[in-house]
């Protein structure tokens, strides 16, 4: 871990001192984005001063309790405390979340202009057979105006493709905490997935005892008890006491609310996992059966055996099976991001 550190912290310093080494690439891993986002993040350092104010005035609290001792001045100091530090937790798990998503949405626009190459350059192939032909007699002008007219649509595709990789990358540096045109970069997984056993009852059970928004609840749950225990005496006025009552209810609703909402967060993640676990095995048998069929399809185009349209229907069908392929890979990774963010678990 301290190796770690000294590693990112030298990537900023470099970065932030101009020197002719930051323009050379840097290929981050998710374990560090996570680490160099947590060391640059604004709203993380927000949520830090917003704890140490909460320690502030707590001790100011305390130090009160000798000239006025007031049991639910320091309570109310002890639970803006505790809201705090879950607060200061939460904004950790949902910069982690941020950084999580950001980094796979970068390797998978990587992986759409990957194939959006491989289909301009496959027009290409298409378009130099359909004027070979032409020049033979095998071949109408129709047909070479239909194979140039598929190299400026995947030329726009590749174009598009870029657009949207430039983007992501951008919304990753920024996340990251650096200008957004420094040469950093998500560093590339293998387009495979290994198996993951989830107990979903389990972790809907863990994620109940230890999310920190359920944490903070029971805190201001205690705090609505603790007001209706010392409201109910011969001195204090009824309607105080019917007002602290009300708040309690207020609070154990909405604590029941939040568990129903987690619950059903954790739910549909988890159905998502599911969904693309499966979209995957398909997808991978597509690709099989259109690249198979794109093969066919070019030594049936080259025989005059079918037309440029056919030819066309085939190479649309490969690119689709990939991009089909693609978007399932790392919808499952965002799926296990989003599932152990919800149940309070680390990323495996």
């Amino acid at each position: 871990m301290q190796i770690r550190k000294l590693v990112i912290a030298v990537i900023i310093l470099v970065l932030l001192g101009g020197s002719a080494l930051a323009r050379e690439p840097i290929y981050l891993t998710l374990a560090e984005a996570e680490q160099m986002a947590m060391e640059n993040s604004v709203s993380l350092r927000i949520s830090r001063l917003a704890l140490d104010e909460a320690q502030f005035n707590y001790r100011q609290a305390d130090a009160a309790m000798i000239m006025r001792p007031s049991p639910v001045m320091l309570l109310q100091a002890q639970a803006g405390l505790d809201i705090a530090k879950q607060n200061h937790l939460m904004a950790q798990d949902q910069l982690r979340l941020t950084v999580q998503t950001d980094f796979y949405n970068v390797l998978k626009m990587q992986n759409v202009v990957q194939i959006a190459q491989e289909g301009l350059e496959s027009a290409k192939r298409h378009e130099d057979i359909a004027v070979k032909q032409y020049d033979v007699g095998t071949a109408t002008r129709l047909d070479v105006i239909k194979a140039t007219r598929s190299v400026l649509n995947a030329q726009a595709s590749l174009s598009q493709a870029r657009h949207g990789l430039e983007l992501s990358q951008m919304k990753f540096r920024q996340n990251l905490g650096v200008s957004l045109d420094a040469p950093i970069f998500a560093k590339s997984v293998p387009l495979k997935i290994e198996p993951v056993e989830i107990d979903l009852e389990e972790d809907i059970t863990f994620a109940l005892a230890n999310r920190d928004e359920i944490k903070q609840l029971n805190v201001a749950v205690e705090v609505a008890r603790k007001n209706v225990e010392l409201a109910e005496n011969d001195y204090t006025p009824v309607l105080q006491l019917e007002q602290a009552k009300i708040n309690l209810a207020k609070m154990e609703a909405q604590l029941e609310q939040v568990k129903e909402l987690l619950v059903l967060d954790i739910r549909q993640n988890y159905s998502a996992i599911i969904d693309a676990r499966e979209r995957i095995t398909v997808h991978q048998k597509g690709i099989e059966e259109a690249e198979e069929m794109i093969r066919l399809s070019e030594l049936s185009y080259e025989a005059s055996m079918i037309t440029s349209n056919d030819l066309a229907d085939a190479q649309m069908a490969v690119l689709s099976a990939k991009n089909e392929f693609v978007a399932a890979v790392f919808d499952y990774r965002l799926s296990l991001a989003n599932y152990y963010n919800a149940v309070t678990r680390a990323l495996r």
